[in-house]
């Protein structure tokens, strides 16, 4: 993240011991005293303002300080920092500075804060090492770095002179992907990374001609990964783009090795139905030209084996609705074989053998619509809604049947379907959708009325029966919120102000509303975000103090714009009086000399 530049003076001001041990308390403080100590801090320095700083800890740890606002602000790579703490390495880094020019207490600790050797220096020390000594080193190395002796092992694999021994790279994933316990997000960047250098190494292995091996590798190596897979918080997608990049490598490698089409196919297929991971998915239409018709053939054969037993479903069924993965698989293989050939009437037919969901009539009425047959098209979609009868249906298929009908000028159809969908449902997207639908029909004025006479009908409703509700309980019509959206949507900004004062709205829409008449009505604006600052200090959280910060700028330029800037200091005391224990937020206002 850049960061602005900073005084040099200002950082001597805010950098001292006090400021350290206040930002880290007792526990970070003492712990960075301790890595201070141990010269762990290497490749300290200043730069505009901002010094840096690397700790070694279970990993290296680049550390940042600087001043914005004259506040010492501070940045880490641990997890820690990444979570905003002034952590132990920030100490170090802090502690350090300060020591830089205190040679005598460093000296007697026999560590310096900033090292003067340099990489120069190292080579020439090893330049001067005989052979033997550097092995030796090397090899000591290797006992405590798993991932350079996994790298030593497949660079000697590939020397041998005897057949490539797979078992190296085998082995190698292995442990690279093996852990004790569960990989949280804090350490998947150093657990993926040393899956990711094992990768590297099977990809060097393919540039340099060993195809039918990274075949069996890359194979072997999927099967480790699903499992390790289930260990991991994955969240950020590592472990999946590293199992892409493996799947690359194997159709690289059998285009280039040519393996034996039939047996591919038969292990595609196995891989394809029997992990819920989506290795090798698509595998007829990725691999066609490898597989050729030889494979293809045999492909084929075992998906039609399996889909055979696969049993059709009806709306009406208990375990239609269900989800089966290896159902989906199977069916998103048949697709792929009947995409592959073309034949439309096949892939209905597959699709026909699911239709649990308006969603799959959907699907068919969608692939006789692209290939032009509109009418049989209208007849799926509308056989999909009477098959289910009950209140709601799929928005999507009560959609392509209402435009089915404004093109065969059947708006009366179309304006009955959507209507009922509105009543059954009235929301603001709702109003959208029956905006589109009756300017189609070039009758949106009339059907507007109505619209808005329904709303207000079902406000009132929901009113009179809000007696006995626990407060939490939401309504998304037990205020006028619907009918504020709707004047905003058609820029009536009058009747949505009305409208909200009337009978209230959202607190989002109050906020918009503001900000819209902060020129014509800025007194309420101002209201408006008082009340929105009182609302957000409830939260005991920064970011909800920044926020509350900015909206009382916002009223200070208000009153100021309107002449009445000696009410603003009396805002803020009501806020210092009321949230006086909150010290972050009295920081924040402090900084603003409010």
């Amino acid at each position: 993240m850049a960061r602005k530049k900073s005084n040099p003076d200002a950082l001597e001001k805010a950098l001292t011991t006090a400021t350290i041990m206040e930002l880290a308390g007792n526990r970070y403080y003492w712990r960075g005293n301790e890595y201070f100590q141990d010269g762990a801090v290497t490749s300290l320095k200043e730069s505009d303002g901002i010094i840096t700083g690397k700790v070694q800890g279970t990993r290296a740890y680049k550390v940042q300080l600087w001043v914005e606002e004259d506040e010492l602000e501070h940045n880490c790579s641990c997890p820690l920092g990444e979570d905003c703490e002034f952590c132990k390495h920030c100490v170090a880094v802090g502690l350090a500075w300060l020591a830089r020019d205190q040679k005598a207490p460093l000296a007697e600790a026999g560590k310096k804060a900033s090292d003067s050797i340099g990489e120069k220096d190292v080579r020439d020390f090893l330049m001067g090492k005989s052979k033997e000594a550097l092995v030796e080193m090397l090899l000591e190395q290797c006992e405590e770095d798993d991932r350079l002796n996994r790298r030593l092992l497949a660079m000697t694999a590939k020397t041998s002179r005897d057949k490539l021994d797979l078992s190296v790279w085998k082995d190698a994933i292995e442990e690279a992907a093996w852990s004790d316990d569960f990989v949280d997000w804090r350490h998947m960047p150093d657990y993926s990374s040393g899956i990711g250098e094992v990768v590297e190494s099977i990809e060097e292995l393919l540039h340099e001609g060993h195809a039918e091996a990274v075949i069996e590798i890359t194979e072997h190596g999927l099967s480790v990964m699903e499992r390790a897979v289930e260990q991991v918080d994955d969240s950020g997608g590592d472990m999946g783009m590293l199992m892409k990049q493996l799947q690359d490598l194997h159709l690289k490698a059998c285009r280039k090795a040519k393996p034996e089409p039939a047996s591919l196919a038969e292990r595609l297929f196995a891989w394809e139905l029997g992990n819920d991971w989506g290795t090798f998915s698509h595998a007829v239409e990725t691999y066609a030209d490898v597989l050729g018709d030889a494979g293809l053939t045999r492909y084929r054969k075992l998906t039609e084996e399996a889909w055979a037993k696969v049993k059709a479903l009806e709306s009406r069924e208990q375990d239609a609705r269900r989800y089966d993965s290896k159902r989906y698989r199977i069916t998103s293989m048949m697709e792929s074989l009947a995409k592959a050939s073309g034949n439309l009437e096949e892939l209905v037919a597959i699709k026909s053998k699911n239709l649990s969901r308006q969603f799959h009539f959907l699907e068919i009425a969608e692939i006789y619509q692209k290939d032009g047959q509109d009418d049989t098209a209208l007849e799926w979609a509308e056989r999909g809604w009477k098959a289910f009868p009950e209140k709601g249906g799929d928005a999507r298929l009560r959609e392509f049947i209402a435009h089915a009908y404004h093109r065969r000028d059947r708006h009366d159809d179309a304006m009955a379907m959507t209507w009922t969908a509105f009543t059954e449902r009235t929301s603001f997207d709702m109003v959208k959708t029956l905006a589109e639908h009756a300017k189609l029909a070039k009758a949106w004025p009339e059907w507007r009325e109505k619209a808005l006479a329904h709303i207000r009908e079902q406000i009132a409703a929901s009113k009179q029966q809000q007696t006995g509700r626990r407060r939490w309980d939401y309504d998304s019509l037990n205020d006028h919120s619907i009918l504020v959206q709707v004047f905003l949507w058609e820029k009536e900004m009058d009747a949505a102000w009305n409208e909200a004062r009337e009978g209230g709205c959202s607190g989002p829409l109050w906020l918009e509303l503001a900000g819209l008449r902060e020129k014509t009505d800025p007194y309420n604006s101002v209201q408006i975000y008082r009340e929105h600052i009182r609302i957000l200090l409830k939260h005991a959280d920064k970011r909800y103090y920044e926020g509350a910060v900015e909206y009382l700028a916002k009223i200070k330029k208000l009153l100021g714009a309107i002449g009445k800037a000696e009410e603003f200091p009396a805002i803020v005391a009501d806020v210092r009086n009321e949230h006086r224990r909150k010290r972050n937020l009295m920081a924040l206002l402090d900084r603003k000399k409010w």
